[in-house]
């Protein structure tokens, strides 16, 4: 995962400046207020970042089962702790596949 963040923050550097700076001026409104930054990074990763695009398509069930799940609950996400571990356990599998895929194109 570390190599994934690397990743991200070596091709998406000023999409992730702009997005941790709309964060810190905003404080208690973020999530509200970063919305755009946050979907221009988004798009940046999701193109640039082979593995991010990968596990996407992949997760994709457990991705909006956990989106879902947050917005249903913002009050209380420790609701969503079940659909946070099957996200984890998808996006730890599938990152292994496409690891070992990358290993047999070299």
């Amino acid at each position: 995962m570390e190599d994934t963040l690397d990743q991200v923050r070596e091709k998406c550097a000023l999409q992730l400046e702009i997005y941790q700076k709309c964060v810190e001026n905003y404080p208690q409104s973020w999530d509200k207020s970063c919305l755009q930054q946050k979907r221009a990074l988004t798009k940046c990763s999701e193109e640039n970042v082979g593995i991010l695009k990968f596990v996407k398509q992949h997760c994709s069930t457990q991705i909006k089962t956990y989106d879902a799940c947050l917005a249903a609950n913002p009050e209380d996400p420790e609701k969503c702790v079940q659909a946070l571990k099957e996200l984890y356990l998808c996006t730890e599998a599938t990152s292994v596949v496409f690891k070992e895929a990358q290993k047999e194109k070299k």
